[in-house]
């Protein structure tokens, strides 16, 4: 669009093993060396562990109208030992199965599983919600992951 600005917002990046942090760079190059502090008590394991179930917002036509809903599709479950699986649900054992550890900030669950990592967005208390192409899924924009 001619004549529109563009903002970006930056956030400081969450510190692994909790919490916010400030980074400070050092050296020549921008991001060799960087200096760590956190600044709060987050409690990623109580935050995180139990099951998080993701589903794909859903629309159709039936013959009483446009409907719409979610189809649930599998399971994370966070472990507070640092482990993690991914279980896909009835219906849909073509997804992603794996196991792995994660990490998490107050901002995001990093899941580091066998077939790469992928990073979860916390929405609020009890949703988060990720890329559904790293679980195997496709033709959906966000896939949304509710403690279940």
């Amino acid at each position: 669009m001619k004549g529109t600005a563009k903002t970006i917002v930056a956030l400081p990046l969450a510190a692994c093993g909790g919490g916010f942090s400030a980074t400070t760079s050092t050296g020549s190059d921008a991001g060799t060396a960087t200096e760590t502090t956190a600044s709060s008590d987050f409690d990623a394991a109580g935050f995180y562990e139990g099951t998080w179930r993701a589903a794909v917002d859903t629309t159709g036509n039936t013959v009483y109208g446009n409907v719409s809903g979610k189809e649930q599709m599998l399971d994370v479950i966070v472990n507070a030992d640092g482990t993690c699986e991914v279980a896909p649900l009835e219906g849909h054992e073509d997804l992603l199965t794996d196991t792995g550890t994660w990490e998490g900030t107050e901002t995001e669950l990093t899941l580091h599983l066998t077939d790469g990592d992928t990073t979860l967005t916390v929405v609020d208390d009890t949703t988060l919600e990720g890329d559904p192409i790293f679980f195997g899924i496709d033709g959906f924009d966000t896939l949304e992951f509710v403690l279940y």
